[in-house]
Order: C-alpha cells, then sequence, then structure tokens
C-alpha cells in the first residue's frame, strides 16, 4: 500500500510539473492620457497646489526642489499607497516613502490622508520625473488606475505656487500669493483691485545720502497710513514691485516692528528695505508697486516714471497718473501740499534770486551758492529763527553765520526795500539740475517757494518768471544783493523785437549769416544806442554802426527796427543748446529791456509771447515768459501785426510720417499732409502745427514738399493737398500726438498715435477718437487708400510655418506664410512681425513691402531662392518684404503679426516661448516627433481650413517637411464604374498583365519594390508600342541586401532602356519621406490599380503558386484616375529635391534580366455599379481619413493587417488608430483582427493581448484578435485592408503604424459598395478560420488549431476568475492532465479517459513513460497509452492486466542478485518517503526532515567528501522522479528558445523601424511553401552531421528542439526560413 501510495505522489508531482505556469507574461503599462487641458477634480483627493518652478535646483531635496500638495475634502481618511501623478510627458512620480513627505516606515498615518487635511508630495532628487517651467499637465491617479484630477499651465514664475483657477476648472492654474505646503493656499493673484483702509502715501526710491539698500532712516522705505477708524494687525500684509521684489511687513521691513505690529488710525508708518538686500529693490526710472492684502489680494497699486536722488514721491492727484516728486520727504507724517499749492509770495519777504550751480559750491559768498531775499515791506524784519528747506529736506537755519555780512543792515535783520543772501557753507548743497527752495518763518510755515528743472549752467543766476507758479529760468546776469536786472526800467522807447541765436551753420558767421538781435523803437523820437549794452551772465557787448549793417549810424528811428549782427565777436554770443537770457542796458546803466529763451530751431527767429507773428492771437496780447518761434523770420524789419484770423478752418491733417530710420520714404520724415475739406481757397501761411512738448512748426512756402517738377503753393483750392516738412525729431515713431493750429494758435485738428511706426505712414482712424492707424502705402499730396477697400487683420492668418530649417543648399531656410481669407487685396505694409522669447524680450521688424491677394498666400523666407526649390508657391524675401533682418529662434518663441495699429493679428508660441503673450492660451508648441528636422507646422489640414482658437490645437492636425507634398484636391468621388477585386495569391499576376497589356497611352507605376519581370517585361512592351511609361520607385537603403538592390536597379535601368521616364525617390538631396511605399499605377487616366503588394513573386506568384495574402483592385473611371495621376505627378517631377531621374549607370555589374516566360490563369470577375471611392495618401490625409472610417463603423471593423503598433504617437496626441479602434469597441462595435504570425514578436503579440485579454476579457468589449494560419496557398499575411460594415473595403499598401501613416508615402483606397466589400469579406472569412498544426494566438501553448478542435477558445489564454491561471494549465476532465499534457500526449481535454478503457488519462501517461525509463519493461508510447486499449499490445486490455488503479503495477529494479531471477520488492524501512533504493540514508530517524535524497543535515554533513558511496536508484519512484527534472527542463528549454525567437525578431524590426520594416527579400532559400513542421518527439540527440546543417545554433539548442518533436528535416527547413527573414527582412 505504502509501495503505491509513493508512486501516486509521485505521478501527481509530476503532472503538476506539466502545468508549471512557465510561460512568459507580457505586461502592458499604460500611460495615462493627459489632454493640455485642466479638469475639474472627480473626486475627494484632489491636487491642491503645484510648484513647477521652485527657487533653486528643480530635483533638490524637500522642501527645495518641485512639489505637489493633495487635499482631501472627503469624510474618509485615504490611504495614498499606489496612487501617483504622471505628466505630458509620460513620466510617473510614484507615492511611497521617498516621494510622501513626512512618511515613517511602519506608520500609516504618515502614508494615508486624512479628511480635511494636506500632504505633500516632493520630487525628491528623482530623475525620472519632473514638472516644465513653461507649460504641462499633470494628473492625478488614484491606485486603480483612475484619473481623477489634471493640472495645467503655463510659463510659470520662479519661487511662486501655482492653483486651480477659481474661475474655471479647466483654464491654466493661477499663481498664489507665497507657496504653502501643507496649509490652506494663499489668494490667488488677481488683477482686481480690493481697496482698504492701508494705503500708500509716500516713498522714497532714490535714497540720499546713502545708497538705496541701506538701513533707516536711509536706504529705500514706502509709508503707509491707516484711514481707517480701528487699528489694523499689519502681519501678512506685503508690497510687491515690478519684478516681483517683495516687502514681507515683518520685523525685517516694518520699522518697529518689535514694538507693535499694529498701526492706529490716522498713523503713518514705514517699510523699508533696511540693507536686507546687496542692493536697492526699487527702480529709479519706471516702476510700480503693489500693496498686498495678507491673502495676496491687491489693494493698492501705484506707479512712476522716473525720480530724482533724495525726493520723495507723493500721488499727483490726479487718478491714474504717476507719482511725482514730494515737495520734500515727510516719513511718518502728512504728506505736503503738491508743488503747485505750496505757498509763493506770501508776506513781505520773498526770495528774488537763487545760485545753485557755482564755481565752488560749499564755499562762502561769492564764490558758493546762495539764496537772495528781498524784503518788499515797510518793516524791518529779524530773520533769526527762519530758514530755507529744500527738496531732500535739508534745513538751513537763517543766522548770522549763514546769512552774507551786510554793513548797511543788522545781523539777521532785513530793512525794508532790503535784501539778504544766505549761503550754503555746511551740509546742505544745492542740486544744480533739480531742486524745490522753501523760505519758512520762525514758525515754519512757508511764505514763499521756488523751483528749477534745468542746470543752466555754472554761475548762472536764476530767477522767477512772470508766473509765480512757473519754474525758475537764467537771469540777463546774476545781481546778488542787487535789484534784477530789468527790475528798474529805463525811460527809453527801445525794446527787442526779434532774435536769431541759432543760426544756420556757424554762429560765429558774418552778416547775413550767424546770430542775429532786432531793436525796435515802439516810440515818435529817435533814439541813439551808441554806447548801450547788450549785457548777459559773464559777457556783454557795447553797441556800435559796426554791428548793425543796415545802417550806418546807432540811431533807432521811431516806428522802425535795427538790426544787431554779433559777427562771431568772441565777447557775446546766443545760447540755442541751453537756456538763455541777455538784457539791454542804457548809456546810464539802466536796464532798458530783458528777454530770455529755452527753446530754439536752427535758422528761426524767435518773437515775444504776446507778438501776434508767433501765431498767438489776441487772446494771448498780455503774454510773458520766455520767447517763442515767429512765423518766419524778418531780420530788420518791423515785425507783421496780424489781425484776428477769421478766414477758413476747413483745413484737415490726412496723413503723417513721424519716423523712417533710413530716409526710404520721399519726402523724408518729419512731415505732415494737410487737405483742405472747404468750398473755397484756403491760404495756409502762418498755420502751425504743435507737438506734445510744445515745441511748434509754423507752415510757408519754403517748408511745403511737392513731387517732381510741381511748384509749391501756399493757396490751396477745395479738395488740394499740401505737404509740409519739418525737422526731424518734431514728431516721433514710438506714439505721439499733435494738433493744428490755425494762424492765431487755435486747434482746428489733431492727430495720435500709440502705434510704433518706421518708414510707414500714417492716417485717422475709422472714428475722430481713434487712434491713427498706418496707411496702406505713403501717398504724400495724394489721397489716402480706403481701408474699407483692403483686407483687414481678420483676413489675416498664420497657415504654414517651419521654424527652423538646414539643407546642403542653404542653413537659413526658415520661413512663415501668411494668408489672405479675404476677398480683397492685403496690403501689410506699416505691420509688424515680432518674435517674442521666454525672457520676454521682443524684436520688432515692419513690413515696408508685402501685398497678398485675396484667397493666396506668402511665404515669408530669409533664403526664399532656396525655399523655391522645395516649396511651391509665392515665396518672398524677408529683406525685401521687412525694413531689418528677421529670425526664427531655433529654442522657440512667440511669434506674432501685427496691424498697423498694433492690433494682434496672429500668433503661434512654440517651442520655450512665452505663452503669456496675447492671442495665445495654453502650452506652447512642441515638435510632433523627436529629432525631426525641416518640420513645417501647418495650421488645421494646411488646405485652406484655419481653426483659430489661439491654442496648439489649431496646429496638432497635421504637420509636413520641407519639400513635402500638402495635397488640398478632392480625394472623393461618386461613380458608376468597372471594379475588379483582386486577392492573392489566387488573383494578381494574370489580371495586372492583361491590364498593362491593355495600356494605349500612358502608365503610371508607384512601387516600392518592382522585382517580378513578367510586370517590368509588360511595361517594356508597353512603351515599345508608343505608350508613355512613367515609373517611381523606392532607391534603396544601406540595409537592403545586395541581391534585392540589384533587381531594383537592374528592373528600374531596363525600364529607362526602353524609353520610360524612371526616377528614384529618396536618392540624393533632403528627402521630406522615410520611403516611397505606395503600390499604385494608373493606366490611360481611365483606370486604377491600388494593392498591398509589391510587383514581386512574393505578392504576386505565378497562377497555381503560393504566395501572401495581399488584397489588390482595379477601378475603371476617368474621374477617379485623373484624381490619382493628379497625387502621383507631385512624386514624377525632377525637379524636386527628393526625385532624381535614373540613370544608365545605375544599372548593377553583371546583373541580366531573367526572361520573362508564358503566363496562363484566369482573371478575376469584375463588378459593374454605382461606387463611392475616398482616395488615402500617406502621409496627407491618410490619417484623418483612416480614423474618419473607423468612426464610421456601426456594427462591424474587419480588419487584415500585417501588423499593428500600438506604440506610437501621431503628432502631439495618443495613436490615433488605436484610439479610434478602442472608441468602436467601446461603443459596442464588433472588432476582429487577423494578424501575420510569420514574424510574431512582442509588438504583434501585444496587440493580440490588447484586443484578447484587455479588452475582450478585461473590459468585455466584442473584439478579437487571431494570428493568421498559413496553408499551402496562403503562406504570409501581408495585407494592409479593412472591411467597415460589411459595405466600406480598404485596400492600400498603408501598414498601421508610425512610420507607414507619418512618414512615408503611401496610397489607399477606400471603396464603399456591399457587393465590392463582400468578395473581400469572403476572403477574410477564409483566413480566420485557416488553421495550421502550429499557430498559437494567445500563446498559451495549445494551438489554434487543437483549441477549435476540442472546443476551447483559441483567441485568449486568461481563465475566467483565477489571475494565475491560463488555458494550457486547466484540467477540465479532471483526470490529472492539464490541457499542456493533453496535447503533448494526444489525450482528449473533455475526457477523463480518452480511449475508455477505465484507465484515467494521468495513469495511463504516467505508466507510458515508466516503461519509456525502465529497462524490465517494454516501451509504451504515451499517446498508444491514452488512444488504445491494448497499448503494450500484449493481446490483453491493459486495464484487465494492471487494474483501472494499475494497481497491478510493481516496479522492479535491475537485478543485480546474480541472476536468480527474484523478485524483490522495494520498501521504505525509515519511512521518510523516500524508496530505499533511492533513499541514501535509509536509517533516518523518524519524523526528522529530510531533503530529496532522503538525509537529515546531519546525515549529510557525514556524508561531504564521500563520492566512492553508491548513488544508483533503480526503483521506479526514481524514474518519475528524474522524469519530472526532464519535465521542467524541457518545459524551460521551450520558454527559452520561444522567448529568444521572439526577441531575435524583435530585435530585427526595430533595427529597421525607420524603414517601417521596408521588405525587402533575396537570396536562394526557396520558403513558399514551407509549413509549420508537424511535431514528433522521439528523436533526440544532436550530432556533428546535425550541427554541420545549422551553424550557429549549439547542440543544446538542436537538442531542447528535438525534444519538442522536431525533425531533423523539419529543423533544416526552419533554420534556412530564419535565415532568409533576417536578411531579407521582408515585413511589407
Amino acid at each position: 500500500m505504502k509501495k503505491t501510495l509513493t508512486a501516486s505522489s509521485l505521478i501527481v508531482l509530476f503532472l503538476l510539473s506539466l502545468t508549471s505556469p512557465l510561460l512568459t507574461t507580457l505586461p502592458s503599462e499604460e500611460s495615462v492620457n493627459t489632454a493640455g487641458r485642466s479638469t475639474a477634480c472627480t473626486g475627494s483627493i484632489c491636487i491642491n497646489e503645484v510648484i513647477p518652478n521652485p527657487n533653486g535646483y528643480d530635483d533638490a531635496t524637500y522642501p527645495g526642489g518641485e512639489w505637489l500638495e493633495l487635499y482631501n475634502s472627503g469624510t474618509l481618511d485615504v490611504d495614498l499607497t499606489g496612487w501617483k501623478v504622471t505628466n505630458s510627458a509620460s513620466q510617473s512620480l510614484d507615492f511611497n516613502s521617498t516621494t510622501i513627505v513626512g512618511y515613517q516606515s511602519g506608520n500609516a498615518s504618515t502614508w494615508t490622508i486624512s479628511a480635511g487635511e494636506y500632504v505633500v508630495i516632493a520630487r525628491n532628487g528623482l530623475s525620472g520625473f519632473y514638472m516644465t517651467n513653461t507649460g504641462m499637465s499633470m494628473t492625478l491617479v488614484d491606485s486603480n488606475n483612475n484619473n481623477l484630477h489634471q493640472a495645467t499651465w503655463g510659463s510659470v514664475t520662479s519661487g511662486k505656487s501655482y492653483q486651480q483657477d477659481p474661475s474655471s476648472a479647466t483654464a491654466n492654474w493661477v499663481q498664489t500669493n507665497n507657496p504653502t505646503p501643507g496649509q490652506v493656499n494663499t489668494a490667488t493673484v488677481s488683477n482686481n483691485l480690493i481697496p482698504g483702509d492701508i494705503i500708500m502715501t509716500e516713498v522714497m526710491a532714490n535714497s540720499w545720502p546713502g545708497d538705496d539698500n541701506e538701513s533707516w532712516p536711509g536706504g529705500e522705505w514706502i509709508e503707509i497710513l491707516n484711514t481707517g477708524t480701528s487699528d489694523i494687525d499689519l502681519t501678512g500684509y506685503s508690497i510687491e514691485d515690478a519684478a516681483g521684489h517683495a516687502f514681507p511687513f515683518n520685523s525685517a521691513h516694518l520699522v518697529n516692528a518689535s514694538q507693535s505690529m499694529f498701526i492706529s488710525p490716522g498713523q503713518h508708518r514705514i517699510v523699508a528695505v533696511n540693507s536686507t538686500t546687496g542692493y536697492g529693490l526699487l527702480n529709479n526710472g519706471v516702476e510700480s508697486i503693489t500693496l498686498k492684502w495678507p491673502n495676496g489680494s491687491k489693494s493698492q497699486e501705484i506707479s512712476w516714471t522716473s525720480t530724482v536722488q533724495g525726493f520723495a514721491l507723493m500721488d499727483a492727484g490726479q487718478p491714474n497718473t504717476p507719482w511725482v516728486n514730494a515737495p520734500y520727504p515727510t516719513p511718518e507724517a502728512m504728506n505736503p501740499l503738491p508743488m503747485e499749492l505750496m505757498a509763493r509770495q506770501v508776506g513781505d519777504v520773498h526770495i528774488t534770486e537763487i545760485l545753485p550751480n557755482a564755481t565752488n559750491d560749499g564755499a562762502a559768498f561769492p564764490d558758493g551758492e546762495w539764496v537772495e531775499i528781498h524784503n518788499t515791506g515797510t518793516n524791518s524784519i529779524d530773520l533769526m529763527g527762519w530758514s530755507i528747506m529744500d527738496g531732500l529736506g535739508n534745513i538751513t537755519h537763517i543766522d548770522p553765520g549763514t546769512l552774507v555780512f551786510n554793513t548797511t543792515q543788522g545781523a539777521t535783520f532785513i530793512d525794508p526795500d532790503g535784501r539778504r543772501l544766505v549761503q550754503f557753507t555746511s551740509f546742505t548743497q544745492l542740486w544744480d539740475n533739480y531742486n524745490h527752495v522753501f523760505l519758512r518763518d520762525m514758525t515754519g510755515t512757508v511764505v514763499d517757494t521756488a523751483d528749477y528743472t534745468t542746470d543752466y549752467g555754472e554761475d548762472m543766476a536764476l530767477i522767477r518768471g512772470s508766473d509765480p507758479a512757473d519754474s525758475w529760468t537764467p537771469a540777463a546776469w546774476k545781481t546778488p544783493g542787487q535789484p534784477e536786472p530789468g527790475s528798474m526800467p529805463s525811460a527809453t522807447t527801445v525794446r527787442f523785437s526779434e532774435l536769431l541765436p541759432d543760426a544756420v551753420g556757424s554762429d560765429s558767421q558774418m552778416w547775413p549769416m550767424g546770430e542775429w538781435i532786432e531793436l525796435y523803437n515802439y516810440g515818435t523820437m529817435d533814439v541813439d544806442v551808441a554806447g548801450w549794452k547788450l549785457q548777459a551772465a559773464s559777457r556783454s557787448l557795447t553797441l556800435h554802426e559796426f554791428n548793425m549793417p543796415l545802417q550806418d549810424t546807432t540811431v533807432v528811428k521811431g516806428g522802425e527796427a535795427v538790426l544787431i549782427a554779433l559777427n562771431g565777436t568772441s565777447s557775446f554770443y546766443l545760447k540755442h543748446t541751453s537756456s538763455d537770457s541777455i538784457g539791454l542796458v542804457d548809456i546810464n546803466g539802466a536796464a532798458v529791456d530783458t528777454v530770455s529763451w529755452s527753446d530754439t530751431v536752427e535758422g528761426e527767429s524767435l518773437v515775444a509771447p504776446n507778438s501776434t507773428h508767433a501765431g498767438v492771437g489776441p487772446d494771448a496780447a498780455n503774454a510773458t515768459g520766455n520767447w517763442i518761434l515767429s512765423a518766419w523770420v524778418t531780420p530788420g524789419e518791423v515785425n507783421p501785426v496780424w489781425a484776428p484770423y477769421t478766414g477758413s478752418t476747413d483745413l484737415a491733417i490726412t496723413e503723417v510720417l513721424p519716423y523712417c530710420n533710413d530716409d526710404s520714404i520721399q519726402p523724408t520724415e518729419d512731415w505732415v499732409e494737410v487737405h483742405n475739406t472747404g468750398a473755397t481757397p484756403l491760404n495756409i501761411s502762418r498755420w502751425s502745427v504743435i507737438n506734445a512738448e510744445g515745441e511748434r512748426r509754423f507752415m510757408r512756402l519754403d517748408s511745403l514738399w511737392t513731387e517732381g517738377n510741381h511748384t509749391a503753393k501756399v493757396l490751396l483750392n477745395p479738395d488740394e493737398r499740401a505737404v509740409f516738412t519739418m525737422d526731424e525729431y518734431i514728431l516721433t515713431g514710438l506714439g505721439d500726438a499733435f494738433d493744428l493750429l490755425h494762424p492765431d494758435g487755435g486747434s482746428v485738428d489733431g492727430a495720435s498715435w500709440t502705434v510704433i511706426t518706421d518708414c510707414q505712414t500714417l492716417m485717422p482712424g475709422e472714428q475722430d477718437s481713434d487712434d491713427w492707424q498706418h496707411a496702406l502705402w505713403p501717398t504724400p499730396g495724394q489721397a489716402e487708400p480706403n481701408p474699407a477697400d483692403f483686407a483687414t487683420k481678420d483676413d489675416l492668418r498664420f497657415t504654414r510655418f517651419m521654424p527652423s530649417a538646414s539643407t546642403d543648399i542653404s542653413s537659413d531656410m526658415e520661413f512663415i506664410e501668411i494668408s489672405n481669407q479675404g476677398e480683397k487685396l492685403a496690403v501689410l505694409n506699416g505691420w509688424t512681425m515680432r518674435t517674442t522669447t521666454g525672457s520676454l524680450s521682443s524684436y520688432n521688424a515692419t513690413v515696408s513691402n508685402l501685398m497678398i491677394q485675396p484667397g493666396s498666400s506668402v511665404l515669408l523666407a530669409n533664403d526664399a531662392d532656396a525655399v523655391r526649390v522645395y516649396e511651391d508657391g509665392n515665396v518672398v524675401d524677408a529683406d525685401g518684404a521687412l525694413d531689418r533682418n528677421f529670425y526664427f529662434p531655433n529654442s522657440g518663441a512667440a511669434l506674432q503679426l501685427l496691424d498697423g495699429s498694433g492690433a494682434e493679428v496672429d500668433t503661434i508660441v512654440y517651442g520655450n516661448g512665452p505663452v503669456s503673450v496675447p492671442g495665445w492660451n495654453g502650452i506652447a508648441l512642441a515638435e510632433p516627433l523627436a529629432n525631426l528636422d525641416n518640420l513645417i507646422y501647418l495650421r488645421g489640414s494646411g488646405c485652406g481650413d484655419t481653426p483659430d482658437t489661439d491654442t496648439v490645437a489649431d496646429w496638432h492636425e497635421q504637420w509636413s517637411r520641407l519639400g513635402g507634398s500638402t495635397f488640398c484636391i478632392d480625394t472623393s468621388i461618386s461613380t458608376t464604374a468597372s471594379v475588379t477585386p483582386l486577392l492573392g495569391p489566387e488573383h494578381g499576376l494574370t489580371d495586372l498583365l492583361a491590364w498593362i497589356n491593355d495600356a494605349s497611352s500612358s502608365l503610371h507605376v508607384h512601387m516600392y519594390l518592382l522585382h517580378e519581370v513578367h510586370l517590368v517585361q509588360a511595361m517594356i512592351d508597353a512603351q515599345n508600342r508608343g505608350v508613355e511609361v512613367t515609373v517611381v520607385l523606392d532607391y534603396g537603403d544601406s540595409w537592403w541586401n545586395q541581391y534585392d538592390l540589384d533587381t531594383q536597379r537592374g528592373m528600374a535601368t531596363e525600364l529607362l532602356a526602353s524609353g520610360a521616364q524612371v526616377s528614384w525617390f529618396g536618392d540624393t538631396g533632403e528627402n521630406p519621406y522615410a520611403y516611397i511605399h505606395s503600390k499604385v499605377a494608373v493606366k490611360d487616366n481611365a483606370s486604377v490599380w491600388v494593392g498591398s503588394g509589391n510587383w514581386k513573386s512574393s505578392s504576386h506568384p505565378m497562377p497555381g503558386e503560393a504566395g501572401n495574402r495581399d488584397w489588390g483592385v482595379i477601378v475603371d473611371d476617368a474621374g477617379l484616375a485623373t484624381m490619382v495621376a493628379a497625387h502621383l505627378a507631385f512624386d514624377e517631377n525632377q525637379a524636386r529635391e527628393h526625385i532624381t531621374p535614373v540613370v544608365a549607370t545605375d544599372a548593377p555589374t553583371g546583373w541580366t534580366m531573367p526572361s520573362a516566360s508564358a503566363i496562363v490563369g484566369e482573371t478575376a470577375a469584375s463588378i459593374q455599379g454605382d461606387v463611392d471611392a475616398q482616395l488615402l495618401v500617406c502621409p496627407d490625409n491618410c490619417i484623418d481619413d483612416l480614423v474618419a472610417v473607423l468612426d464610421s463603423a456601426d456594427e462591424e471593423i474587419l480588419l487584415s493587417l500585417q501588423y499593428l503598433d500600438m506604440d506610437w504617437s501621431w503628432g502631439w496626441g495618443e495613436n490615433p488608430i488605436l484610439e479610434s479602434l478602442e472608441k468602436a469597441a467601446q461603443r459596442n462595435v464588433r472588432l476582429r483582427l487577423i494578424l501575420n504570425g510569420a514574424y510574431l514578436d512582442e509588438d504583434i503579440q501585444s496587440v493580440v493581448d490588447r484586443f484578447n485579454e484587455e479588452w475582450n476579457h478585461t473590459l468585455g468589449y466584442d473584439t478579437a484578435a487571431i494570428v493568421m494560419s498559413s496553408d499551402e496557398v496562403v503562406t504570409k499575411l501581408h495585407n494592409k485592408g479593412v472591411i467597415v460594415d460589411g459595405e466600406h473595403v480598404l485596400v492600400s499598401s498603408i501598414n498601421w503604424g508610425d512610420s507607414a501613416l507619418v512618414r512615408n508615402r503611401e496610397m489607399g483606397l477606400v471603396l464603399s459598395s456591399e457587393a465590392i466589400a463582400g468578395v473581400y469579406m469572403n476572403s477574410w472569412y477564409e483566413d480566420w478560420h485557416r488553421l495550421d498544426n502550429a499557430t498559437d494566438t494567445d500563446q498559451d501553448r495549445l494551438t489554434d488549431a487543437w483549441e477549435v478542435a476540442h472546443g476551447l477558445n483559441r483567441t485568449q489564454r486568461s481563465v475566467v476568475g483565477d489571475a494565475l491561471m491560463d488555458e494550457s494549465m486547466m484540467d477540465s476532465d479532471q483526470d490529472g492532465l492539464s490541457n499542456f499534457a493533453e496535447q503533448l500526449h494526444g489525450g482528449d481535454p473533455n475526457n477523463a479517459d480518452t480511449d475508455g478503457d477505465c484507465i484515467t488519462d494521468d495513469l495511463e501517461v504516467a505508466w507510458a513513460l515508466a516503461t519509456a525509463l525502465n529497462a524490465s519493461m517494454d516501451d509504451v508510447e504515451p499517446l498508444a497509452a491514452l488512444t488504445q486499449w491494448d497499448a503494450d499490445l500484449d493481446g490483453t486490455n491493459d486495464s484487465e492486466v494492471l487494474g483501472c488503479d494499475l494497481a497491478g503495477v510493481d516496479i522492479q529494479p535491475v537485478d543485480d542478485t546474480g541472476g536468480t531471477g527474484t523478485i524483490v520488492v522495494d520498501t521504505d524501512l525509515d519511512d521518510d518517503g523516500i524508496l530505499n533504493g533511492a533513499d541514501q540514508c535509509p536509517d533516518t530517524p523518524v519524523g526528522v526532515a529530510t531533503d530529496a535524497e532522503g538525509c537529515s543535515s546531519e546525515q549529510r554533513a557525514a556524508l561531504v567528501g564521500d563520492s566512492t558511496e553508491s548513488s544508483a536508484g533503480d526503483s521506479a519512484e526514481s524514474f518519475f522522479l528524474i522524469l519530472m527534472i526532464l519535465a521542467l527542463v524541457l518545459s524551460a528549454g521551450a520558454y527559452v528558445i520561444l522567448r529568444g525567437m521572439r526577441t531575435e525578431s524583435e530585435n530585427v524590426k526595430d533595427a529597421i523601424s525607420e524603414a517601417a520594416f521596408a521588405e525587402v527579400s533575396g537570396g536562394t532559400v526557396d520558403n513558399q511553401g514551407w509549413q509549420q513542421p508537424v511535431l514528433n518527439a522521439s528523436v533526440s540527440g544532436a550530432t556533428p552531421e546535425m550541427l554541420a546543417k545549422v551553424p550557429g545554433w549549439t547542440a543544446e539548442m538542436v537538442e531542447q528542439y528535438l525534444a519538442q518533436g522536431w525533425t531533423m528535416d523539419q529543423l533544416v527547413t526552419y533554420y534556412q526560413e530564419q535565415v532568409a527573414q533576417h536578411t531579407r527582412t521582408e515585413q511589407h
């Protein structure tokens, strides 16, 4: 009994060994789909905050580096183990001990997120994950692989975190105030102000005397005020400048924060830089700062445009205007009144003269600076205690030390009409160029104010102007302690009337050139001015008749004027580079007149500001101050006096040229065109233009421009125009404004613009209130073109874009295509092309000469000549169209087109360009495939449809490459035609020969491989009989074997010799495609052939011979033929870089074209009827159209494919084909797929598993895939076809992978007709049901044929309910044999006793195998044991001899008893489960654990080193043990071999992935009829003769094959097939 139990146990162990899961698994980790948009969170765990651009290194350890924060908004705690985030770069960051901040081993709470709590996930230096700074999407994925939340951001700021936009869950995430990991987020930055009681009231941005970064009270500071009625805690408040520098209200910045963080009502406090940085934070130039609430919301924004060192800034008193200099700083106190409201000349004591720029600042009078004060009252005043304060807040107290000694007045007294000088000899010094000066009485009250804004030069005294509020100007000469020039006038009637301070050319020239002054005697008595003087600071000139060139005396007659020419004298001159003033002094030294000016124009005279000749009109009769420009010069003549102007004011500004850097426009800048819009003539003399700075220019005859020989005139007739020219820089191209004034100075018209313009004129906008805009082109003196007659910005779009390109022709071939989609001419002159880089640095080029016809496009290229070699259309050189060089940064930029007004027309952001520019949303455009040179981005399909969402979606439909096609030809047709389906290998060659022989005028053939001699001979015969034959063939590649190269070149040159036009595709030059893989032909422009098979014997075999399964079709229809021929013409143009002519020297040496034998065979039947046809052309439209075909399926999709690649992405998204198939399955469309099994590899098996295991078994979709079985007719599946709903069939050359779809030239034809589709469907089902004895679709070790025969699932290895089981491991009949064992030994998996002899299959197999291993027993084959009652052929049923349970079997050892013949029954004396015959330690104590040889550890130690002890075991149990081990070895060996075969095939395919498994064949091995072998495991052992037949294989490999049942002849055939496969690699 013990013997039987032990044997049974060993049998069970053996059977278990047969079911061991030794098969490889094929895991397929799916990447999580990420769209380029944020999504709302769909669970309670959400991403709450991210920091893609931390301060410091991105991969630093937390708290540095990148991190994200999660928040649990639910009510339950959640375990985060198994969760992750994935980014749009297909990288994952798992939540584990490395990434979960605070993780503690053994403490589950640290990886659990509690309700209402936060958890931070940190990158912590991991290199396999990152967050980009320029835009990315990141998705939260739970442990069940569900996508819960997606965050998307654009360009991000360093050190700032981002959160979901509260206003839109799908918008890009927005910046928070500050990062708050593990806490509630601070408020999102918003542009909306939320005012509060805390306001900023004063700023010191440009400190003095210390540096900006000094500590308070030095350095930069900002004053705040509590305008409310209660105390406010300042904790959390901050101020931030435009660059993001922050002043948080804390102990480092808030003055006296250690005493209190509160601010009382009405209290001022100071926020200072306080030496926290190595430099100041606030700009001295243009700057803006923002006061922020503690939650980050904006409370107040202020700005300024400039500063003066030491001057504080305060509100200008006007809303939305920049802050201005405060009268003086008042930190922690109320601000003073604005300068215009400061006290002036209050009381009797006034400031009357100032010397701010002395020869020796800080010295005592007369060398140093001083201020003169004057007592205008009647009483003496003691100035003791009074003071002078400047704009920096410096105070100089008036005392005996600061008052200049005066012998006539007391030490600190000032007498009535007396003057005293205050000198600055201590710390205070007056700024030379800008200051405020305040006189304060003894109470500190300001009683007078003075200010100046210009440095008028050294030793130049300043005096008050006629308007006390005006800034002070130079005195004619300084008079310290004396009345100012002109304050004691002479009684004479002579006055200054006109002067020329800036002569044309040199000022020192003699009259009539040079400077001059005119005096006028307004009285009736003559006045002799001999001995009078012209007086100015540090210079004077005594008048003499020599200075009066127009008369010979010094007498100025009553009512007349006299000219005084300076004639280059060095003793007196007039300034024109700075302000100046001069005086006229009579013979007695009395001041007769003074005059001052600040602005001059070369060659233009100045007159009094109340002169009608200055164009001021009667309203300015009492004007005083600086002299101003006259209408024209009148030297020596009395100035004209003009009556009030009463003429027409119908004069309008119509065109302006404010700037042109290269003087390319005539007349040159600046000029203004005016137009008489009235009905009467209008004299424009004395009309003028005044700009925003108050500079004025008068119109007169010599300032008018005319074209050609026309004569200028000032009298304009109705509707006439005049062009008024001015000196440069009156107007600016950076945005400006000016008014047109009539002769009395009243404004009649105006113009203003904000657009930047260069060499482009401006014209009025559509409405009077509109900014001026660029004119379409300059029209000086002519009517302007009406913008309504031309295209607008809404008609223009970027449609193609190549940011970087380089070929052997040029390295500067980038271009942008601009399309005019309107119905009017587009004139882009004056528009702007702009690039903005990631640093927000912009580069502008103005369009100077570019027009685009309606419905047309231009390619704006830097090297137009080079681009024209590759691209069709209107290619325009950028140098000729733009005013400056223009380039597209290779690393990325925002590219914009702006119209004449500066409005954004179109924008594209690519690479690392800034996505924050106007006109763009979301992430930037990125390359669709890595290392894809000379890429052209297309908008939409590239055929005129221009989606305009301002996102990358506009550019994600299609792309091309330099020199590639962008077909925009209609590819669909509905017709009645004759259609001939061709199903290879049965039909094809005979039909094509007949079709070619029927050609009468033309034949166009485009083919990847052309090797079939009969077809080539037929084309030669056609050419010889007058048919124009045109052939395009692939040139071949380096990995093609020599046989294929020679055959391709030989056939091509034979065709060439016949007179055909033969071209190579992809020989030399810049090839936009990987290969031409089309199989297409057009005959007589009336018939089309399209197929999946090349013209070679494997796809088009001789009638009756075996070959590939290929689909082809012939369609006789002129319309379709014309359409296809139009596409073929592109690749027949030998002027294109990727097309080169075949030449005779291409013929291979020694090659001879084989002879063509006669072909006799039947042709396929044709179908006549209505059909819809759709042409697919790759890479132009095939993906979109193929997806459309799949998306149209309602019931069923039948696929017949050589392969289906899943691991690729098209452009910028997931695999569109696979996505479309899965969507079809999700809508309950039945999917069936047949794949080629000749080159089974990981990719093909993964597709099978996707359909069968994942989609069908796991997700329940109605999908199934098989690997096609072969037979004596059909050897391989080479097809690329699909049938949809039994009505639509695709016949094509298009393999379903990225190379074919996006890199190759391919063509296919979708035919819509139930009758036609039915022919292909019948063939498809033949392929589906064909079975051979080797194919195993589901890789469960059970062949498809065996599984079908026994009712098992040929497509699915998985078993419902048991993830660790597959069908090969199942034992449905419970006979102890797995399905794999049943197949191996010939049993029936559904019958536990296959032969019905009462002995179960497991026992019969064990008995048979035991007989093979026991020399004392006759061998019984397992197959015989399972299927025969008398397996041992002893004439008696086995069950009768052995019993139904094999109890009658006695296992005998080898007889070594000397031949007595006595049968000895082996026993297990120590009861350790090891029979004595196999037990090396038969005396093991009961209950002690033993090893497989029956020894305990102690016994084993005693046996170490003893090699003489016998280990011979001759019992049946030892045989079973050996058998078990052998089964395991054989199973593992088979697994290794299968894996090796598959890996080797995978490596071969990877090596030629660029060729998309391009099909080439050659060599001499004939494998057309080779079949998978019928296995017979009866041969073993590898001899040297065997190894010689399979060089490279080891004896172990051969023995493993033989052990599986292969014969040596079968192995040799298979070996040759493998060699042929790996050298020819016919994958297409």
